[in-house]
């Protein structure tokens, strides 16, 4: 990643992107024209997309390049504006390495115009054995089974295209959708790097108040606490994002659902609109479960986030945690793992509800109804589900309501073990 000022001089790179242009450090690249990395002819296009950048696009191109080494490697870019107060302030330039993904799309077309060929050799000769056969068939009944091997043949033929077809579909489609979760990936945690590094900063200075918080009078005191209880927030928006980066690695522990369920919801009122109501029922007795304490955090904050957008911000939404056998299923189960008892929380909201089309695609990545939606939240709260062993029901009824209720295996073991 690179930042470029308004006139495309470079001012910043991540230690990663100077790796191929400058292996002996970045300092060789700031203060140098991004255009002048870029070969002859292919300056004019480069030039061509900072001026749409300019103009508030986001253009993507792919180009090849040489790297410092000497090799010629192909790159795709997107080039971003960033815009403060109306008025161009920088460009954010990523940049991809795409040499093997351009690679393997030209070996599918060769693959593709080899069986093509292929498929015209065959009609040919069966349009010429079909001619033939006319005429011969009071001669030759033997021709019968010429014409039959050779629509078998055709038929054989036709569908090899199609599989390269649907195959060449899969890779590429494939390869963008990992590319653009990498390089979300990456912004992210960047922009969550450099948040936690000033949020230490407010954090350290707050302690410090708080040291002297007896000399404080009582409306600062009350300010002091507000700040505070912030930065705590913050430092959990922090963790949410590096977690969604991939950054911070998941790390299972044992803890009682019913206790996080409670805790969220205190926070999850704060991150609501006042206009919707949240109540919690929780049964009585432990809920143990073994897994992610955080990414469970993060995949109920998503079902709400999803649950308010239905209601467009009024309503009530009703957290249920639970225990019950396993096999007790109502819902649509994207996941089903047998368990003899299950330990669930489900969320239920007042919403239109969702069509059949809709609910299908429910957790797939990057698919979305709202707009400027990333499609990504349900897709995280799946693979968290997954990951612990558990399975997803869904719920809905046109004009009532939607409930999602995310199903674990209980955890047969005492919650007080030993470090």
């Amino acid at each position: 990643m690179k930042e470029l000022d308004r006139d495309g001089v470079i001012r910043f790179v991540a230690g990663l992107g100077c790796a191929a242009l400058a292996p002996d450090g970045v300092d060789h690249l700031l203060g140098m024209r991004w255009l002048d990395l870029w070969p002859v002819e292919a300056r004019d296009m480069v030039a061509r997309a900072l001026d749409r950048a300019a103009a508030g696009e986001r253009v993507d191109f792919v180009s090849s390049r040489r790297t410092a080494a000497g090799t010629s490697r192909w790159w795709e870019v997107m080039v971003a504006p960033v815009v403060c107060n109306d008025t161009l302030d920088h460009f954010i330039v990523i940049s991809r390495d795409v040499t093997e993904r351009v690679a393997l799309q030209a070996a599918l077309e060769a693959i593709n115009e080899l069986l093509q060929d292929r498929l015209n050799e065959s009609v040919a000769r069966s349009a010429s054995a079909t001619t033939q056969y006319g005429s011969l068939l009071e001669r030759w009944e033997a021709e019968h089974g010429a014409r039959r091997e050779a629509e078998t043949s055709l038929a054989g033929v036709s569908e090899q295209l199609a599989m390269a077809d649907r195959a060449r579909d899969l890779a590429e489609a494939s390869a963008r959708q990992a590319q653009k979760q990498q390089a979300i990936g990456q912004l992210v945690s960047g922009i969550a790097h450099d948040f936690n590094n000033m949020l230490q900063t407010v954090i350290v200075s707050l302690s410090g108040l708080q040291d002297d918080v007896d000399e404080l009078a009582p409306r600062h005191r009350r300010m002091l606490t507000y700040a505070v209880e912030g930065a705590r927030h913050a430092t959990a928006l922090t963790r949410r994002l590096l977690a969604f980066a991939r950054n911070q690695q998941a790390r299972p522990e044992p803890f009682d659902l019913g206790d996080l369920v409670e805790g969220f919801a205190d926070f999850a009122r704060h991150g609501m609109s006042g206009r919707i109501a949240i109540e919690v029922f929780r049964q009585p007795g432990p809920l143990p479960v073994w897994m992610d304490r955080h990414g469970l955090e993060q995949a109920l904050m998503n079902v709400c986030l999803n649950a308010r957008d239905a209601m467009e911000g009024m309503g009530k939404m009703v957290i249920e945690v639970g225990e019950r056998m396993g096999g007790a299923s109502t819902g649509e189960v994207m996941r089903e793992r047998a368990a003899s008892r299950q330990i669930f929380v489900s969320v239920t909201d007042t919403g239109g509800g969702m069509a059949e089309d809709v609910r299908q695609r429910l957790f797939e990545p990057y698919f979305t109804t709202k707009e400027g939606g990333s499609g990504l939240g349900l897709a995280q709260v799946y693979g968290t589900v997954a990951q612990a062993g558990g399975g997803i029901e869904i719920e809905s009824e046109a004009g009532v309501g939607t409930r999602i209720r995310l199903v674990f295996p209980r955890y047969p073991e005492p919650l007080d073990l030993p470090e």
